[in-house]
């Protein structure tokens, strides 16, 4: 089976479901249709299809048709990072749904990580913010490093669904991290908070740093609310 034919069906058909505006139990274009439409074999579709399903997007009827469900609590997380990789915006309150449940799995994962940290976590967020501090002296922002600081510091935790449910959300953030990141400024004023983190970290200080969580995340929320009201029509990824 040619992977890369699959997924560049499902690459292609995410944003036409979303183009065509199509609904919970609308019905999709046949298999042969969309052989045509994405010039693909029936292997390839079906493929391409049995991953949509799996992923709880679409449901197949025998004897019917192929059609979409709803994007909602049945709806696999794995399908939010393969709407991201297919270039499909985010739907309209998506974004702050997106920033609350970071903000609310991060903070109880920092809680975590106060008590059961390692050296070898310390050591590794050492590392991590080191290699910050010299990106940043070569003029190079934390567009990609800033998701690696995070993913340590919720590592630190020793919770492997915690790490993975974050880990999730930091996949669908790729494209939205290099807007966010896209002067020095932004990127100066992170590593100062991700500084401050580490620090109470060592201390086991949850309360401390929970503040600086709290005022870190709310950053990133008022950067995209500001975004969004000078232009409602901007289309987010």
């Amino acid at each position: 089976m040619n992977q890369v034919e699959v997924k560049r069906i499902v690459a292609e058909l995410l944003p036409y479901i979303r183009y065509h505006r199509l609904d919970a139990g609308d019905r999709l274009p046949s298999e042969r249709d969309l052989c045509t439409k994405f010039n693909a074999s029936r292997n390839s579709v079906r493929e391409a299809l049995t991953a949509l399903e799996i992923m709880r997007v679409v449901e197949r009827r025998p004897n019917s048709g192929i059609y979409l469900q709803a994007l909602g609590k049945d709806t696999s997380v794995d399908a939010m990072v393969m709407f991201s990789d297919a270039g499909v915006p985010l739907l309209e309150g998506e974004v702050s749904d997106f920033l609350e449940t970071r903000r609310i799995l991060e903070i109880e994962s920092f809680r975590l990580a106060c008590q059961r940290h390692t050296d070898a976590d310390i050591e590794r967020l050492v590392d991590v913010i080191e290699t910050c501090e010299r990106n940043l002296e070569a003029g190079i922002t934390l567009a990609e490093q800033d998701a690696v600081f995070h993913l340590a510091l919720v590592e630190a935790a020793h919770n492997q669904v915690y790490l993975r449910l974050v880990n999730s959300f930091y996949l669908t953030s790729r494209a939205r991290r290099k807007v966010f990141f896209k002067t020095m400024e932004q990127s100066f004023r992170s590593h100062q908070d991700h500084v401050k983190l580490l620090a109470a970290l060592r201390k086991r200080d949850f309360d401390a740093g929970e503040k600086i969580l709290q005022q870190h995340l709310a950053s990133v929320g008022k950067f995209w609310s500001e975004r969004l009201q000078n232009d409602p029509n901007e289309k987010i990824i």
